[in-house]
């Protein structure tokens, strides 16, 4: 049975695990045995048992990876790779520095997108109250008193009431949103799915083209220290790079300029998969032999931007948003008490 994919943690911890147990000399089959020995998590250690069983009747661990169903098929596919080319303990190395990164990106991104839609959700929530709760109750102590809120007051008010005239419809709308985005999260064909709309609508496009860039450059640095050669390498990172269509039309013609002769820092930044300033580095590390250091650099770069634009776009959201959610709020409060101010001073 197919089991559930390992999150990102999971899989860069394996990777590590492995690459230590084989720099240290010891077997594939010995290092399970010890892993699964000093694991106290049930799922994990069952999953190592299986990994183990199937290692032990001869197979090899690409073979018994790609069997138990849990982990990605680029891991699988280096995996294969670096075995036959001998270089199994620096591979499984990279893959754990790879998902490490994976891992920091998405919680990166994650946290760009969760604390707006809290903040968010909360001024709509005090906004909604104010309008629909607040409001009426002044409005009756206005007509007790033979006056008449402003009429910016009002229409905030009978935009409450038709707000609360279609509060159940507006709630089945909002459960029905909240359930398909949780569905996504759970179902794997779902997720998939989802993931695939958004790469082709926001995939190529700003901070997202540029997380698309960095994995790149990662995943070909893996590739290529596995051994595999320059083409194959760019066709495997644009596997999981995740770009979309037009990545793949970047890769495509990325092929076609070096089947041409043109020199790879050069194609890579004419097809727009690297930025110009890339590629007098890559053209100086194909001649000194560094192509792989070189990809890793340019990711370790570019995650750092990413990273960091990411973390100035939340510390301007966060600040802007409350400032929104003041001003708003006390726009209808002055709304409502300077009319009333005015009426208590003719009163006085």
């Amino acid at each position: 049975m197919k089991q559930k994919t390992l999150s990102f943690p999971q899989l860069s911890a394996f990777c590590l695990e492995v690459s230590l147990f084989l720099r240290a000399g010891i077997s594939i089959s010995d290092g399970l045995h010890m892993l699964k020995q000093d694991d106290s998590n049930s799922s994990s250690r069952k999953l190592l048992e299986e990994l183990l069983a199937k290692t032990e009747k001869g197979n090899a661990l690409s073979v018994a990876l790609k069997e138990i169903g849990a982990f990605p098929d680029y891991m699988i596919e280096m995996v294969a790779l670096a075995e036959k080319t001998g270089k199994l303990e620096s591979t499984m190395r990279s893959l754990s520095d790879y998902y490490a990164r994976q891992h920091r990106l998405s919680v990166s991104i994650k946290n760009a997108v969760f604390y707006p839609i809290i903040l968010i959700s909360i001024m709509l929530v005090v906004i909604a109250v104010i309008v629909t709760q607040v409001l009426p109750i002044f409005n009756n102590v206005f007509n007790q008193m033979g006056a008449q809120m402003s009429y910016f007051a009002i229409s905030l008010m009978d935009f409450g009431q038709t707000l609360s005239s279609i509060s159940v419809v507006l709630f089945v709308l909002i459960g029905l949103i909240v359930i398909l985005l949780i569905l996504s999260f759970i179902v794997p064909p779902l997720r998939m799915a989802f993931v695939s709309v958004f790469q082709k609508i926001f995939g190529d496009r700003g901070i997202f083209r540029r997380i698309s860039s960095a994995r790149f450059a990662f995943a070909m640095a893996v590739s290529l220290e596995s051994g595999i050669n320059t083409e194959e390498s760019i066709t495997m990172a644009e596997t999981v790079a995740g770009g979309g269509d037009k990545l793949k039309a970047r890769v495509l013609q990325c092929k076609q300029l070096l089947t041409q002769g043109i020199k790879l820092g050069e194609a890579l930044t004419a097809s727009e998969i690297f930025t110009s300033k890339n590629s007098r580095l890559i053209s100086l590390a194909e001649r000194t032999g560094t192509l792989p250091e070189v990809m890793h650099t340019i990711a370790e770069r570019t995650e750092e931007s990413i990273r960091d634009e990411i973390d100035s776009i939340v510390s301007k959201v966060e600040p802007t948003l409350v400032i929104l959610t003041s001003v708003i709020v006390g726009i209808i409060l002055l709304s409502v008490m300077m009319p009333l101010m005015g009426i208590m001073s003719s009163i006085g």
